[in-house]
């Protein structure tokens, strides 16, 4: 808990109160942070939350520098020198979009959401700091593959280069 907490936090939890709307977490260093209770209230839900749940406090909210994938992995380089890489299997419409369609994104939010226009696909950094794979239903990543299909069948042939 040591170095999560000086890692996330600044300084080691000492005391939790409750004022007003919000839970104070109160540190070592006489600072502290402050949730709403609403976010806590969140947290309540009508499963139990599993034994190695974390919650992960940021005192800056991460943003995007640039991004690159390859044929095997989405690479988000974020502003402060870290690297999120997941699988690309993770994300099909990733997976199935040609190397150009996959470099051509466009950062939006606070920095924290990319768009690929041509692969009609986002996705939320934070989905990305969760772990989480694509939450597209098979049907639905099936119906635009088979749109693909149709789209890329009915475009003339490009001439062979002499």
């Amino acid at each position: 808990m040591t170095t999560l907490s000086k890692l996330y936090l600044g300084s080691e939890p000492v005391g939790v109160e409750v004022k007003d709307d919000q839970l104070n977490i109160l540190l070592a260093d006489e600072q502290s942070v402050a949730l709403p209770l609403q976010i806590i209230s969140q947290l309540h839900s009508d499963e139990p939350i599993p034994a190695e749940t974390q919650v992960l406090l940021l005192r800056h909210p991460p943003r995007i520098d640039h991004v690159h994938v390859t044929d095997h992995a989405l690479n988000v380089y974020l502003t402060d020198g870290r690297l999120l890489s997941s699988p690309l299997a993770w994300f099909p419409r990733l997976l199935h979009g040609t190397r150009t369609e996959r470099n051509h994104y466009v950062l939006s939010g606070d920095d924290d959401v990319i768009h690929w226009p041509d692969l009609d696909e986002d996705i939320h950094l934070l989905r990305l700091f969760e772990g989480g794979k694509s939450v597209e239903s098979e049907p639905s990543i099936q119906h635009w593959l088979h749109a693909r299909r149709q789209h890329a069948s009915a475009q003339p042939p490009v001439p062979a280069a002499s």
